[in-house]
């Protein structure tokens, strides 16, 4: 991908109380029984200002989330279980972004914290990261299903995206593969399809324009989800491969990419698709988990970047960087259309899986959902 413009039975909380050699060390409030209010109405409980952020402390979240927490490592690492299903978890690390949420790698917003020998995490990472992956629909209204698919073939025209020229790729090419595969799969399920692009063009004359344009197309159509499809670079580095899934910062939160750059590009105004922040987060954990599952790459994460295709939404986005056209033997995969029906299948399967959720959540008799088919034995090529 080129590079884009900023522009939940409630169980009995165990204390967190670290083992081994640091004990000693009290790590938040003693044993707490059942609020007397849902969870939905309450949240965490912010404990701690730390700059302009407000902070809750495990125990807190543990407890909204109907979740026990233990240090699996003392001081250094504390993780959230749900009893139910062991498989549903958050592991957190003191003084750290990178988190590891049902197994899968998902970067905080801001670092979560150790004060006093307790873990604390920002508010806006627990209510709009870690509560949306592991209690999907907690303290938030629930959106119509699913009817109406955006699918965002990234570039176009004079915008080819990154290449391999010495295996003659352009992302451009392969995104919109991607995508008309991925439109047959979601039109036959029954969902409703509409595409930023079919051909090979541009979208406007230049990038910001094209950007922009994106999710005008989305919105005129009544969207309900947004995927825009790409293929990552990093050259000159040629090792990297993997996936990565992207949504928007919440409002007060960094791009990914400013740490490492050491440039705060925090955005104090919302954009019209923080409304949606849960949601996406929803939807980018279903794309996450099934495409990994498809594809078997290198687990890059789950990040947060300030994409203007995805600014002014009026539904949940994603962007899905599924692998790396910088990596020659990841490239060469892509090349292939076996690999390429694999990941609109992956795709086909998250949006198939986000609509699951919610209609899990939704009370009463369920509308028919659309039923995803099993990919075809047959590739078009």
């Amino acid at each position: 991908m080129s590079s884009f413009l900023r522009p939940w039975s409630w169980l009995v909380l165990a204390a967190l109380v670290p083992s081994g050699p640091d004990a000693s060390v009290a790590a938040d409030v003693p044993v707490r029984a059942r609020p007397t209010r849902p969870a939905a109405e309450t949240g965490p409980v912010t404990s701690l200002r730390l700059g302009n952020f407000d902070y809750v402390s495990a125990t807190d979240l543990a407890v909204w989330l109907g979740l026990k927490g233990a240090w699996t490592e003392p001081l250094r690492k504390l993780t959230l279980t749900d009893k139910a299903n062991p498989d549903n978890r958050a592991e957190i690390n003191v003084d750290n972004r990178d988190t590891l949420i049902d197994g899968r790698r998902v970067l905080l917003g801001n670092k979560a914290v150790l004060r006093n020998g307790r873990l604390y995490v920002s508010r806006i990472d627990a209510e709009k990261c870690i509560a949306p992956l592991l209690r999907p629909g907690l303290g938030v209204p629930l959106p119509p299903p699913p009817r109406i698919i955006a699918l965002d073939p990234g570039h176009g025209g004079k915008f080819a995206g990154t290449e391999n020229k010495s295996l003659g790729l352009q992302e451009k090419d392969l995104a919109l593969d991607v995508a008309l595969r991925l439109r047959g799969l979601l039109e036959k399920a029954g969902y409703k399809v509409v595409m930023t692009r079919t051909t090979d063009v541009a979208l406007g004359p230049d990038l910001t324009t094209d950007w922009t344009t994106r999710s005008l197309i989305a919105n005129h159509a009544g969207a309900d989800l947004f995927v825009s499809i790409h293929f990552n670079s990093l050259f000159p580095d040629t090792k990297t491969t993997g996936t990565e899934v992207f949504t928007f910062p919440p409002q007060f939160q960094r791009s990914d990419q400013s740490w490492s750059e050491g440039v705060d590009d925090t955005e104090r105004m919302p954009s019209p698709v923080n409304r949606f922040d849960h949601w996406s987060a929803v939807l980018a954990g279903a794309m996450h988990r099934d495409v990994l599952a498809a594809l078997q790459t290198t687990d890059r994460g789950k990040k947060l970047k300030h994409l203007a295709v995805l600014r002014g939404l009026n539904c949940p986005g994603v962007l899905v960087e599924s692998a790396f056209l910088s990596n020659d033997a990841e490239a060469r995969r892509v090349a292939t259309p076996e690999f390429r029906q694999q990941i609109a299948g992956a795709l086909a399967a998250g949006v198939r899986d986000y609509g699951a959720i919610l209609d899990s959540l939704r009370p009463g008799p369920q509308p028919p959902a659309a039923t995803m088919a099993a990919p075809a034995a047959s590739i078009s090529r």
